[in-house]
C-alpha cells in the first residue's frame, strides 16, 4: 500500500495558541489515521518563546470524539533531550500514538518545560492554551499608506520583507510585525531586531497618512522643479549656440586681421625699433616673438617647453587655450603609453577642455585593470569605485571583487581579522561580504573583550547588534556597560568608595576606593589614616550580569572569582540618582570574619570628574 493511500488526515489546524508566561507556543496540531495497522497518531509543532534554550517539555494530552466529548487522555508526555533555541519549533516529527479510536480532536496542555540551564517551568495552575497569536497581514490593514510604511523602513535600514503582519501590543506580551511573540519588557524583537517603539510609531495610521501627503507633496514638486531646470537647460543651450555661433564668426573675422595685423606689426616694429630706440619693440614684438616660439614648439612636439611658454604669456592672446591643447596632448601620449597615472593627472588639470573629463575616467579605468593584472585588487577596487563602476555591469571589477573576496576569506579564516574587516567593508554587498564584515567585528569584539578592552569590545557589539548572539552578550554585559559610562576615557576611571568604616586594626576611620578602567584593570585602595594600615590591590576585572568578577592566577592559570554583587544599578550612573548605585563586597580588612561593606558610585576623587 502506498504510503498516500496508507495515511489518512483527520484533522489538522494551524492554530498558533499561547497563554501568559508560558514558554512554549502551541503553533500546529494534526492527527493521522494509519490505516495498515488500524492507529490514530497525533502530532504537535511547538515554539520556545522565551530566550533559554529549551532541553525537556512535560504535557498532557486530552482526546475529543466529534462532539467534543472526552474519551481519554495521555498523561505526562515527554519530549526530551531537546535543545531549542528562542522561536525554534519542535515536535511535528514525534508521532503520539492515541488509544481510542473515536477521537477526532486533541487538546495540549502544558505541565512543565525545563531549560538546558536547569530550570524548570511549572504550570501549576493547568492552565490552558488561550490566547491566539494569529496576525492579520499589514498590507491589508495599511491599504495604500502600506508604501509609505515601506519607505519608512528603507530610512532607518529595516528589512521590509520580513514585516507583513500587523503588530499587536498589550502589557504583557508583543507579537512584531515579523510574527515573533516578544515579552512585555523587551524593547526589540527577538527574532528581526526592530525596534518596538519605532514599531508602534511607524503603524499609526494618522503619522503615516500625514508622512504619505508630505512624500506626493515632495515628489510633486521635485517634478515640477526638474521641468522647470529642464526648460531653463534649453533656454540655456539655446541661447549658448547662437553666442557661440556669433563668437565664433567673429573669431574667423578676428584671425583674419590678425594675420594682416601680425605682418603690419613685424614691419612697424623694426621701424618703431630704430624710431624709438627698441623701447616698443621690446614691448610688442618680443612677446609676439616668444608667442610664434611656443607655437613652433608645440608643433615640433616639444610639449613641455611650449607649457612653459604660454605659462609665462599671461594670456597673450589664445595662449591660455593653446597651453591646455599641449597638456591634452601630452596627456593623451601618456595614455596611450600606459602611464595612465600621469596621464590621469594632466586630464584633471584641464577638465573643461575638449573630452578630458571623460579621458581622466578612462586613465583611472585602465589604471584599475593594469593594478587588477598585478594582483593589486585593493588598489585596483578603490579605483573602480572612485569612477562609478560596480561588479553587476562591469566584468574586471567582478573579477576583482572575486579574487579580493576570496582573500578576505581566507584572512577570517586564519583569524587576520583587522585585513579582512577593511576588504569586506570595501566589497559591500558582494555576495556575503556585509555577514562576514559584521562576523570580523563579532570576533574582535570577543578578542578585544577576553584581552581586556571593555569599552572598546562593548562599542563594536553595539555596532552590530542583532547578530548572532550579540544581543545576549549586551544583555550580559549591561551592567559593565552602564558602570564604564562613568568613566570619560582610560586615564579617568569609574570610581566607588565609602569612607564611615573603622580600620580594624588601629581603629581609625578607613577609606575604600574602587577604580573600574576602561581597558579591564582595577585599583582599589585601602586608605587608613595609620599609612601602616593602607593597602593598593590592582588586576583585571570583568562585570557579568550584576557580579563583579576579580582575576587571580591560580598554577599559572588566570582565573575568575566572584568578588561583589551589583544593587540598584541605574541607567544613568552620571546623575545624581546613581550615586544610590551599590557594590557589595566583604572587607579586604576583615577577610576572617567575612565583614561585609557597602561601597557607593561615582564620587569625585583626584582622578575623577565631577558629576554632580
Amino acid at each position: 500500500m502506498a504510503d498516500e493511500e496508507r495515511i489518512q488526515l483527520l484533522e489538522e489546524k494551524n492554530i498558533h495558541l499561547w497563554f501568559g508566561g508560558s514558554p512554549v507556543a502551541l503553533c500546529t496540531m494534526k492527527l493521522e489515521l494509519d490505516k495498515r495497522i488500524g492507529a490514530i497518531f497525533a502530532y504537535g509543532k511547538m515554539m520556545n518563546v522565551q530566550p533559554e534554550h529549551i532541553q525537556e517539555v512535560v504535557f498532557d494530552l486530552i482526546c475529543y470524539d466529534s462532539v467534543r466529548l472526552i474519551v481519554g487522555s495521555i498523561d505526562n508526555f515527554k519530549y526530551t533531550g531537546l535543545d531549542i533555541p528562542r522561536n525554534g519549533v519542535f515536535g511535528m516529527d514525534v508521532p503520539i500514538r492515541i488509544k481510542d479510536p473515536t477521537t477526532r480532536n486533541v487538546e495540549f496542555v502544558i505541565k512543565s518545560v525545563t531549560t538546558t540551564s536547569g530550570e524548570t517551568w511549572n504550570n501549576k495552575d493547568g492552565i490552558r492554551f488561550n490566547i491566539s497569536l494569529e496576525q492579520k497581514s499589514i498590507y491589508n490593514a495599511q491599504g495604500d499608506l502600506n508604501r509609505q510604511f515601506v519607505d519608512n523602513c528603507a530610512q532607518d535600514n529595516i528589512d521590509h520583507t520580513k514585516l507583513i503582519l500587523q503588530p499587536v501590543f498589550t502589557d504583557s506580551y508583543w507579537l512584531c510585525a515579523c510574527g515573533a511573540l516578544n515579552w512585555g519588557d523587551e524593547d526589540t524583537c527577538c527574532s528581526c531586531g526592530v525596534s518596538k517603539k519605532w514599531l508602534c510609531d511607524n503603524i499609526q495610521m494618522d503619522l503615516l497618512k500625514q508622512q504619505d501627503e508630505h512624500r506626493k507633496a515632495e515628489a510633486k514638486k521635485i517634478r515640477e522643479e526638474a521641468a522647470e531646470r529642464d526648460r531653463l537647460e534649453k533656454k540655456h543651450r539655446e541661447e549658448t549656440y547662437e553666442k557661440r555661433k556669433k563668437d565664433y564668426e567673429k573669431q574667423v573675422e578676428r584671425q583674419k586681421k590678425l594675420r594682416v595685423q601680425r605682418k603690419v606689426i613685424l614691419i612697424v616694429a623694426v621701424i618703431v625699433f630704430f624710431a624709438t630706440g627698441g623701447f616698443l619693440f621690446f614691448k610688442y614684438g618680443i612677446p609676439y616673438i616668444n608667442y610664434q616660439s611656443a607655437v613652433t614648439d608645440m608643433n615640433k612636439g616639444n610639449y613641455d617647453t611650449a607649457i612653459e611658454k604660454f605659462e609665462d604669456m599671461n594670456g597673450y592672446l589664445d595662449s591660455n587655450n593653446l597651453k591646455k591643447k599641449c597638456m591634452y596632448i601630452k596627456a593623451l601620449n601618456q595614455f596611450y603609453a600606459g602611464d595612465y597615472k600621469s596621464a590621469a593627472a594632466l586630464f584633471s588639470k584641464i577638465e573643461g577642455y575638449e573630452d578630458s573629463a571623460q579621458k581622466y575616467i578612462d586613465s583611472l579605468t585602465a589604471m584599475g585593470d593594469s593594478y587588477l593584472e598585478e594582483e593589486e585588487y585593493d588598489m585596483a577596487l578603490d579605483l573602480y569605485t572612485q569612477v562609478g563602476l560596480d561588479y553587476k555591469t562591469n566584468d574586471n571589477v567582478m573579477k576583482c571583487c572575486e579574487q579580493l573576496y576570496n582573500i578576505a576569506g581566507d584572512e577570517l579564516k586564519n583569524n587576520r581579522i583587522s585585513g579582512a574587516y577593511e576588504k569586506f567593508t570595501k566589497l559591500g554587498d558582494f555576495k556575503d561580504s556585509r555577514d562576514n564584515a559584521m562576523e570580523c567585528q563579532y570576533r574582535l569584539a570577543d578578542r578585544k573583550y577576553m584581552r581586556g578592552d571593555l569599552r572598546e569590545a562593548i562599542d563594536i557589539y553595539d555596532s552590530i547588534k542583532g547578530y548572532k548572539d550579540v544581543d545576549k552578550i549586551l544583555e550580559k554585559l549591561s551592567t559593565l556597560k552602564i558602570v564604564l559610562s562613568a568613566s570619560v576615557d582610560n586615564e579617568t576611571p569609574a570610581v566607588w568608595d565609602v569612607f564611615d568604616i573603622d580600620c580594624p586594626k588601629c581603629g581609625n576611620k578607613v577609606q575604600y576606593v574602587f577604580e573600574f578602567y576602561q581597558d579591564g584593570k582595577y585599583k582599589f585602595n585601602v586608605v587608613c589614616d595609620n599609612e601602616s594600615d593602607s593597602y593598593e590591590y590592582t588586576g583585571r576585572f570583568k562585570i557579568e550580569n550584576k557580579k563583579l568578577y576579580l582575576s587571580e592566577y591560580v598554577s599559572g592559570t588566570l582565573k575568575w572569582k566572584e568578588a561583589a554583587t551589583i544593587k540598584d544599578i541605574t541607567n544613568d550612573v552620571s546623575s545624581v540618582e546613581g550615586k544610590n548605585t551599590a557594590i557589595v563586597m566583604t572587607d579586604p580588612l576583615n577577610l576572617k570574619n567575612k565583614k561585609v561593606i557597602t561601597l557607593y558610585g561615582n564620587n569625585i576623587s583626584d582622578n575623577t570628574i565631577s558629576i554632580a
